[in-house]
């Protein structure tokens, strides 16, 4: 991420015949928790689910569990990854029970491991569409969601889930059990709002797809030793500054990196893979298309978006010793004809 953007690790430069320009494209770091290339990745992203979406009313709920359960399940993946499907299945059941018919909805899930202050806590942001379609294909919609129902099926849930990930650990056995005690209501569901713009609820879930857990404004200090962040809540309208040692700072940052594989954004119902049927999207715009082999020879112009040849290419894969052999893309000639 440090390297990201460096010229010392390859650049292309390449000929805008539009602008008539020269120009230097470096190549980027393509890390989950850098920040220049995260905001890249998100804003694609947006693009594309936006599309996929029904023109429909969503809700953005929120589903989390308690404190106590954050330390039973802290790095494990597979338990998290469960979880997931659980906000799908409580949602499909409540709405089912409402509309008295089998109705199936769609569901985007992103999970977030991390608190205002970087520290593991578990908790799911959900867009859900307000109803679904019935056998018949028809739209049904759901607008009343009895909250209290949906906290004790999400505590129930998530408690059987957790128990069969666990093993035979006498201590987390204890604290799932006393779960059932502790929180006669059920665990914390609540919706954050309801009726919003496809675009903006798609945005808000993949803030944190490709984002570091912390961004760049809020580290207010750094003195070689010590780390400064500021948290902000912005329910209270309270801030406050919390200081880490680098180490600490960095192992809390780390830790929030899913492994290689796991998708932290997962769709369900209706906008999943295998029942998602493609919507006829006319593009406004006029795209340029290019064969799949010679795609890879363009780049951008950052002015008008359009396709540049590249004219001159440096890779450092090889520490400055010349290549053991002749790789395209590495002479001028390679790319002039």
């Amino acid at each position: 991420m440090l390297l990201c953007n460096d010229p010392r690790k390859g650049f292309i430069i390449a000929h805008c015949d539009k602008c008539n320009k020269d120009f230097v494209a470096h190549f980027s770091c393509n890390s989950r928790i850098c920040p220049r290339c995260g905001a890249k990745y998100v804003k694609l992203w947006v693009e594309r689910i936006t599309e996929r979406m029904y023109s429909v009313d969503y809700s953005h709920i929120v589903f989390t569990l308690p404190k106590c359960l954050w330390e039973v399940i802290d790095g494990n993946w597979d338990c998290i990854g469960e979880l997931y499907r659980m906000t799908f299945d409580v949602m499909q059941k409540i709405m089912r029970n409402v509309a008295k018919q089998k109705v199936k909805p769609g569901m985007i899930v992103a999970g977030h491991t991390f608190g205002k202050d970087i520290k593991w806590n578990v908790h799911f942001h959900t867009v859900c569409t307000e109803g679904g379609f019935t056998k018949s294909g028809l739209w049904r919609g759901v607008y009343f969601f009895p909250y209290r129902m949906i906290r004790l099926m999400w505590k129930r849930a998530a408690l059987e889930v957790i128990k069969n990930h666990i093993g035979i650990d006498q201590h987390a056995q204890l604290v799932v059990d006393a779960m059932y005690y502790d929180y006669p209501e059920g665990f914390d569901v609540r919706r954050i709002k309801g009726k919003m713009k496809k675009k903006d609820l798609a945005f808000y879930i993949a803030r944190y797809i490709r984002h570091p857990a912390i961004s760049n404004r809020r580290i207010v200090g750094y003195d070689q030793e010590n780390v400064t962040i500021v948290c902000e809540d912005k329910c209270k309208q309270l801030a406050w500054n919390e200081s880490f040692t680098v180490d600490g700072f960095i192992g809390r940052l780390v830790k929030h990196i899913p492994p290689k594989g796991f998708h932290v954004v997962r769709h369900y119902g209706i906008y999943s893979r295998k029942t998602y049927v493609k919507k006829d999207v006319k593009s406004e715009k006029q795209e340029i298309i290019f064969p799949k082999d010679e795609a890879s020879r363009y780049v951008y112009c950052p002015d008008c978006k359009s396709p540049s040849r590249i004219i001159f290419l440096y890779q450092s894969k090889h520490g400055g010793k010349p290549p053991p052999e002749h790789l395209f893309g590495e002479r001028i000639s390679d790319w002039v004809s």
